[in-house]
């Protein structure tokens, strides 16, 4: 198969930005790579039925368009690059490499023969693929930190836009009993069915393909969602009936701009809003079913 490497050609200050704009035309993960020039280049993969080729010039706009928010995008270029499957695994074997999250929780990819650091630390193995990321997106670590501090052993867990199951593997590992993953996309789901797996975990998460909670009956303890604010609105009033009572839900993807209506959206649900974090520009929130005494 062909893949398409997308690069934009920044700085530190305009990090989070552009990775924002990527995400918004498709991407679902990125790999940092600092030049000895001082430029910085983000790259996203996309394969050659997304047609991401006619969406540069959109994308360059975007790049361009930050110097009116008072960024400084530093070079500012786009461009592109042809890269066939085995091309695309030696581009992103070189900048994929293990990374501690959280506290306990550290992501390495499956090609590299990480050694723990540490008895109590929790090592989640992926092999992230070409469109489901690594681990280590902010938005993807704001969820891991709020599931580590939230999380108790026993619980039931619901994580919609599972993506590469990465949220699904650090809940398990953390205490977690009855665990289902959903996505709508279908190479998602092979791709989480193949993570679970390689973690070993293939008969204790359940995944599967779903349209955020469509037809969707079981409540749980705490519902994931680590999707864009599209996504996320919709699926705060779905997630009432599907959370026990008191069950928390964790939401990212979030960038500034949208953190408002959110948190409004969860609590014209009757959630309350326990916990906001921040991330560069990316906003996570942990919230919880009002309950009856309060």
């Amino acid at each position: 198969m062909e893949w398409t490497e997308i690069s934009v050609l920044t700085n530190d200050e305009s990090q989070d930005a552009v990775i924002n704009i990527l995400m918004e035309f498709g991407s679902l993960g990125v790999e940092l790579d600092s030049r000895d020039d001082g430029v910085l280049s983000i790259n996203s993969y996309f394969p050659e039925d997304f047609d991401i080729k006619s969406k540069v010039p959109a994308i360059q706009k975007r790049v361009d368009q930050l110097k009116s928010f008072g960024l400084n995008p530093g070079m500012g270029k786009v461009v592109t690059k042809d890269l066939n499957d085995d091309k695309w695994n030696t581009e992103w074997e070189k900048y994929y490499h293990a990374k501690r999250i959280t506290k306990f929780l550290t992501i390495s990819p499956v090609w590299e023969d990480y050694k723990k650091e540490s008895d109590d630390e929790l090592v989640i193995k992926l092999d992230p693929k070409k469109a489901f990321g690594t681990g280590v997106h902010p938005t993807t670590v704001l969820c891991l930190q709020a599931i580590e501090n939230i999380i108790r052993e026993g619980q039931s867990i619901l994580d919609i836009g599972t993506g590469s199951g990465v949220l699904s593997i650090g809940a398990k590992l953390l205490g977690a009993a009855d665990i289902e993953a959903y996505d709508y996309d279908d190479d998602a789901v092979t791709s989480a069915k193949q993570n679970v797996a390689l973690n070993g975990f293939a008969d204790d998460i359940k995944v599967g393909k779903n349209s955020l909670l469509d037809g969707i009956t079981k409540k749980v303890d705490i519902i994931f969602a680590n999707m864009l604010p599209e996504a996320v609105l919709p699926l705060i009033p779905q997630a009432v009936n599907n959370l026990n009572p008191g069950g928390q839900i964790i939401i990212s993807g979030i960038i500034k701009e949208k953190l408002d209506i959110t948190n409004q959206t969860l609590k014209d649900n009757d959630f309350v809003i326990d916990q906001v974090s921040m991330l560069g520009d990316w906003c996570g929130i942990t919230a919880h079913l009002r309950r009856d005494d309060e």
